[in-house]
């Protein structure tokens, strides 16, 4: 009971903050400047995480019940097929990756897809915050997963027994109200992304796939807008 409350009350205090968030974000980053933003963000993800990490092994929650283990279940067709889809979306996504890293055409071509105006003031601008978002990248890919998918899923059992399906819309719902500070086409996308993602993961078991997809689909968006002559 009391393992349920803890987890229940951080994601909680989590959710509201975030959502607290949406006010801010602007003004932050237009006075402290994208870089301060990144490195608190990165700062306060971590904290937050290794805090869960300590409750992880305070209340022996078994890491197979989030997500931490390398492969599925021996046996389990199913999630080793899930797994295995995860793995070659891993690599196809990878490969999108560097092609967007390279190729000016592509990424004038993803650019109006990155036009919110939150995304043109969050994104980076110049090299040596690209550099800065990557380290954003992977720890909102560790982090977020960890939480949102692996964490909280796992609360939310402990309420109620439900399909995967309904888990993971369940767990997509609250992962867009997180980035509430992106508006609402931002709770929407990033809502059906954390579905999908949920769906992956839920099927496999195996946390690590989810994250580096999470990754990589956050790195994607690093050099859409950062001039090419820039620092």
């Amino acid at each position: 009971m009391l393992e349920r409350l803890i987890f229940t009350a951080i994601i909680g205090y989590m959710l509201i903050v975030q959502i607290f968030n949406a006010k801010l974000i602007r003004p932050l980053i237009e006075t402290r400047g994208r870089a301060w933003v990144y490195e608190q963000t990165v700062k306060s993800a971590w904290g937050l995480t290794l805090l869960i990490v300590a409750l992880v092994f305070l209340f022996q929650v078994p890491l197979s019940e989030i997500g931490l283990k390398f492969i599925p279940e021996p046996g389990d067709e199913e999630a080793w097929q899930i797994f295995l889809i995860s793995c070659v979306l891993v690599t196809l996504i990878f490969v999108f990756y560097l092609l967007v890293k390279i190729s000016s055409r592509l990424r004038n071509a993803l650019r109006p897809y990155y036009e919110l105006d939150l995304e043109k003031l969050l994104l980076p601008r110049t090299k040596t915050e690209e550099q800065a978002w990557s380290a954003v990248s992977i720890t909102a890919g560790v982090t977020e997963e960890f939480i949102f998918r692996g964490v909280l899923l796992y609360t939310i059992s402990l309420y109620i027994e439900v399909p995967n399906m309904t888990l993971a819309l369940i767990g997509g719902a609250l992962f867009g109200i997180a980035h509430a500070y992106q508006g609402v086409k931002g709770v929407l996308t990033t809502g059906t992304v954390g579905f999908g993602l949920g769906i992956l993961y839920l099927g496999m078991g195996v946390l690590w796939p989810v994250m580096v997809l999470h990754i990589l689909l956050d790195l994607i968006a690093g050099p859409i807008h950062v001039d090419a002559k820039s620092d």
